[in-house]
């Protein structure tokens, strides 16, 4: 059996509204260490997008290394992928391929077409990992995938258990919490992977890119995407996790357990639902809890225009307390019924 343990989309190094998310990126890192420690897992599986941006500061490299460098140490038998994503850069990705395999590391940062095994890494006696890093032509994605079923069919005599990890976005998928042009053009069509161009050879794709975890319908348990560990953003309003998948053998339907991670600094709108107007939501700023941890948008109905001095009445509101403001969201109902 292979005992795989999936995560994507840990955007290290994002600020939200200028706050620094160090702390809540090192509380998750300190739960997938837990998790790791009691699951004794045969691949940690980061399915792209490692860092929020493909320049990331010293401070955020020495935190991703440091992390990488504990989980081996927890667990030296246990392999490590890492796939380049969209917002990561191949080349920082390659220049530290070699010194991390010494650590059971596999940092997989560009595609390789002239020498296409190199994408696939044996894990042990268990199955294969194909691992393939964001690419940004969808149809000759498509042709790698299906070059490298059959490279892996192949080299896999002993039907052992074969890993897809990819990081792109799959028609039909649920986008929740994205931006409005990543949901044009996946619903559109133009940017996404249809679910036939995964071959049956894959018996499970760890996929990233999107932030809501799910399993992919009509696909007999085989496509998924962990989702990002913390959200992202506060549209991002459902839980997030990392997903533990076991395949018993090639072939068998993969056994996903789904392990929330929890935020000590969750992403919470005043109303939770709908809008309230300016008075009613300073009440609320009033009446929030001083310890509860949490980062604020404040979803304001207003006739015309919040007050000049709006933002220093919150922070003024919030002081002493743990909560930090970050935005409004306003909506005017008169004039959003003039335009549709």
């Amino acid at each position: 059996m292979l005992k795989l343990l999936h995560t994507s989309d840990w955007h290290l190094g994002q600020t939200l509204y200028n706050y620094n998310r160090r702390e809540e990126h090192q509380h998750f890192i300190d739960q997938l260490g837990e998790i790791i420690s009691t699951h004794r897992p045969d691949v940690l599986a980061i399915s792209g997008d490692i860092f929020h941006n493909s320049q990331p500061s010293a401070e955020w490299q020495s935190f991703y290394s440091e992390a990488i460098s504990r989980f081996h140490t927890l667990a030296p038998e246990m392999i490590i992928i890492a796939t380049a994503g969209n917002h990561d850069s191949p080349s920082r990705h390659e220049v530290f391929r070699k010194p991390w395999e010494a650590l059971n590391v596999h940092a997989i940062g560009a595609l390789d077409r002239s020498n296409p095994t190199t994408h696939i890494i044996p894990i042990g006696n268990k199955g294969y990992v194909v691992a393939i890093p964001y690419f940004y032509s969808i149809s000759q994605l498509e042709d790698f995938f299906a070059q490298m079923a059959e490279e892996v069919s192949r080299l896999n005599p002993g039907n052992l258990p074969v890993v897809l990890m990819a990081h792109a976005t799959v028609t039909n998928c649920d986008i929740t919490g994205h931006d409005r042009h990543l949901m044009y053009t996946s619903i559109g069509g133009l940017d996404s992977i249809s679910i036939s161009s995964f071959s049956q050879e894959f018996d499970y794709v760890a996929l990233g890119h999107i932030h809501k975890p799910q399993t992919l319908r009509n696909t007999g348990q085989r496509l998924r995407y962990s989702g990002s560990p913390i959200a992202v953003s506060f549209d991002e309003n459902y839980s997030h996790s990392v997903s533990l998948v076991e395949i018993e053998s090639h072939g068998k339907s993969p056994a996903i357990t789904e392990i929330e991670i929890i935020n000590p600094r969750p992403l919470l709108s005043l109303p939770a639902e709908g809008f309230a107007k300016w008075e009613e939501i300073k009440e609320m700023v009033r009446q929030f809890p001083a310890d509860l941890p949490a980062y604020l948008r404040l979803q304001v109905e207003v006739t015309d225009f919040l007050p000049p001095h709006a933002a220093d009445d919150i922070n003024a509101l919030l002081e002493g307390k743990e909560a930090r403001f970050c935005l409004f969201n306003v909506t005017r109902p008169h004039a959003d019924a003039n335009h549709p």
